[in-house]
């Protein structure tokens, strides 16, 4: 059985955001045989962009139930059944979210008609909802309201169904992967049963129990399937010969995956993971000596230099970064240090030179407190000095400790990429709180 399903949201966060509307067709793979819909008040004022958007107004939704209110509900209608949405993290997240906010677990297995679009219908110019449903023939009326999209998303997936080049995509997606095909003991059925499809990181070992690949996925094992689909690459086939053992943490929290997987990355350097790690690190701030200025600080191309004591992810952000810090008292900004090429540095003043990474890093101690894997726990990152130093689950009830640092069950090894990751999450606002330390 699936359950196939839309939601209309007042924006793009779910730490922030609310849903609006939701829609749900009960689907047995022939045929829809029952369908949930609602307006949802959420409790929020509506953005007027998103109004436009989608037609939903406070008026609207002013007498509308809660979403705590059709949450057993719901939860009873997508019992049994594999969530299906196009774009399915979305979906998923945002009313998983919204469980945890009333204090309970949401766990779908899940299926995306994004992914199996683009395995169907290989080279289209874009798998959007609007788009590939006017490729093939889809009549979508009233878009961006839930039920109109979800309709679409049913006439999507039974054409997905009925493609004949279908054959094993849908196990490729949602099944086991066949532990046949790696000679192993330690990779049966029974152990792939056992992995969730949550959010974490899942880690493959070779002969010698070697780290040759990990991964972070908010579905760690449709990452695994994947991982082990077929094809006829000569890289997949050395994987499969390689691969002994898998093993995977389950966090809840996607900080938490990334720091885990940017740390044993950067410690190990698994051979099949290409590229240091997810997030790309293009520039960097180094300490350099010249002969005109003395000590500075230059940002540049990470490959040009060695022991960054900063990354970014592009140039601009970087950019940014040193002439916000060129404007303390401590230093003094130039635009390049270098001949015919973008090179700008900071020029140490009034005696800065003596502690550089000092006066790049933020002196904040603080503990991030982030979602975990049911709603009874919370996970805590420690960050020290700006650099994170570990992370451990929590009570979500309990109250922090005195000695926070004794909450620190996984200590991370010192990278500047770490930091880079931190500064990047807490600028999106995904998490719960921040407590800063004393």
């Amino acid at each position: 059985m699936y359950t196939i399903i839309d939601i209309e949201t007042t924006g793009g966060n779910n730490k922030s955001g609310r849903i609006t509307e939701i829609a749900a067709f009960l689907h047995d793979g022939h045929k829809m045989i029952d369908k949930f819909t609602s307006l949802i008040n959420p409790g929020i004022p509506i953005p007027p962009f998103i109004k436009n958007l989608t037609g939903i107004s406070d008026e609207m939704v002013a007498d509308a139930p809660t979403f705590e209110e059709i949450a057993s509900e719901l939860d009873r209608f997508t019992a049994n059944a594999i969530f299906v949405a196009h774009n399915v993290n979305f979906d998923y997240s945002f009313i998983k979210e919204e469980f945890r906010r009333i204090g309970r677990d949401f766990k779908r297995k899940t299926l995306c008609t994004v992914q199996l679009s683009r395995a169907s219908f290989p080279g289209l110019a874009s798998y959007s909802l609007g788009k590939i449903t006017r490729e093939l023939n889809i009549i979508l009326e009233n878009a961006h309201r839930a039920e109109a999209d979800a309709w679409a998303t049913v006439k999507l997936f039974e054409k997905i169904i009925l493609n004949e080049s279908n054959a094993g995509l849908f196990d490729a997606h949602i099944g086991l992967p066949k532990p046949e095909i790696i000679n192993s003991p330690f990779i049966t059925t029974e152990f792939l049963e056992s992995i969730p499809d949550e959010c974490g990181v899942v880690r493959f070992y070779d002969k010698d129990d070697t780290l040759i690949y990990i991964k972070r996925s908010p579905q760690i094992l449709t990452a695994i399937s994947t991982k082990l689909r077929p094809n006829e690459s000569k890289d997949y086939q050395q994987f499969i010969t390689d691969v002994h053992r898998i093993d995977f943490d389950v966090t809840g929290s996607a900080l938490t995956a990334q720091l885990i997987e940017a740390n044993e990355m950067l410690k190990h350097k698994p051979k099949f993971n290409h590229g240091r790690f997810s997030m790309k690190t293009h520039f960097a701030i180094f300490s350099e000596k010249s002969d005109e200025y003395g000590e500075v600080l230059v940002l540049k191309r990470k490959k040009e230099g060695k022991n960054p004591l900063m990354t970014f992810g592009n140039f601009y952000e970087g950019l940014d970064f040193i002439k916000e810090l060129g404007q303390q008292q401590d230093f003094e900004f130039r635009p390049s240090l270098f001949q015919n090429r973008k090179s700008p540095f900071l020029k140490p003043v009034n005696g800065a030179a003596h502690n550089l990474k000092k006066a790049l890093l933020s002196s904040d101690s603080y503990l991030i407190i982030d979602e975990a894997s049911t709603v009874n726990e919370r996970m805590l990152i420690m960050v020290t000095d700006g650099i994170p130093t570990g992370y451990g689950v929590i009570d979500a009830h309990a109250p922090i400790s005195a000695s926070p640092e004794d909450m620190v069950q996984y200590a991370f090894a010192d990278f500047p990429e770490m930091e880079m990751i931190v500064r990047s999450y807490l600028g999106k606002n995904l998490y719960e709180k921040v407590i800063p330390l004393t």
